[in-house]
């Protein structure tokens, strides 16, 4: 009798565990979407002997048309654990690629619904420091000008 009531416990704690584990990878899905993009990280790893910060992440619009999607290149950052911003010194999108050198302000790129699209960061000058968070501004698809702050845990 002991045997089938521990039996009993210890199926009813694993069922309820995933149940709950279920819901908390729902709930931060959730939390990656703001203006109907979805964000979720791939990868984070450093790379050239630990130089180089490089970050991937995936986009996938919800919107039923085509969309528009404008990056704020300067705005968008990689926090460390430290609270420091660091900029993006190359990010590529597709096959759109903008490096802080160039001095362009926005990364431009045609969404279209359900299609995941990776975008790749990296950070020069890493020097070992562990990514807490990337903050991505982009322009809010209904008005134009106004942007969108996200902030995406690592």
């Amino acid at each position: 009798m002991r045997n089938w009531l521990y039996f009993l416990f210890l199926t009813l704690g694993i069922l309820l565990s995933g149940d709950l584990l279920a819901q908390k990878q729902d709930e931060d899905s959730l939390k990656n979407i703001k203006d109907d993009i979805q964000v979720d990280v791939k990868s984070v790893r450093t790379i050239a002997n630990g130089d180089t910060l490089s970050i991937e992440l995936f986009l996938i619009s919800y919107q039923m048309d085509p969309r528009e999607f404008k990056l704020n290149t300067f705005a968008t950052q990689v926090l460390d654990s430290e609270g420091h911003r660091h900029l993006i010194t190359r990010m590529k999108m597709g096959r759109v690629l903008v490096q802080l050198a160039d001095r362009q302000n926005y990364l431009h790129y045609l969404l279209e619904e359900d299609m995941p699209v990776s975008l790749t960061m990296q950070v020069g000058d890493w020097k070992g420091k562990k990514a807490s968070k990337v903050i991505l501004v982009f322009e809010d698809s209904t008005e134009e000008g106004r942007f969108i702050t996200q902030e995406v845990d690592l």
